[in-house]
């Protein structure tokens, strides 16, 4: 009895150490892609914070050798430092349209929501100064985005 409960306790933390190093690998090399200027990605739309201590930028990006992948990619840049965030993707070519407004980022698009990969919904960067700031990010919804 006490091998049996020694082999199931011994199977299970086998199981989680493969799930955390799986996880831990995905980070590594999937989830967080090169940033845009690394690969072959478009600018489409730039828009800086009033105290330009932060970039948002929207590119239309392919990505892959064997199996591409086509979407639109938005990305924080903070040129003091030089580093990139990514914010979201979305698979396709749908019109997405970003409006700055004081620290809240409001990402317009007329797709469907659920095809955004939304990384985090608050970013964080610091200014000239050393300053932290937080960007918070909102997904509007809207059939008209992208009428001129």
């Amino acid at each position: 009895m006490v091998k049996r409960m020694a082999l199931i306790i011994a199977a299970a933390g086998v199981t989680f150490g493969l799930i955390v190093i799986s996880i831990v690998v995905y980070q590594y090399t999937i989830m967080a892609p090169d940033p845009p200027h690394a690969g072959d990605c478009q600018l489409q739309q730039l828009e800086q914070t009033q105290d330009r201590a932060a970039e948002v930028h929207t590119y239309q990006c392919t990505r892959g050798s064997e199996t591409t992948w086509q979407g639109t990619e938005i990305w924080l840049y903070e040129p003091l430092t030089e580093e990139w965030q990514r914010i979201l993707t979305v698979a396709g070519e749908p019109c997405v349209r970003i409006h700055l407004n004081d620290r809240r980022l409001t990402v317009s698009h007329a797709a469907n929501k659920l095809d955004f990969n939304l990384a985090e919904p608050v970013f964080i960067y610091k200014d000239k100064d050393g300053t932290s700031h937080s960007l918070a990010v909102a997904i509007d919804n809207q059939a008209t985005a992208c009428d001129d």
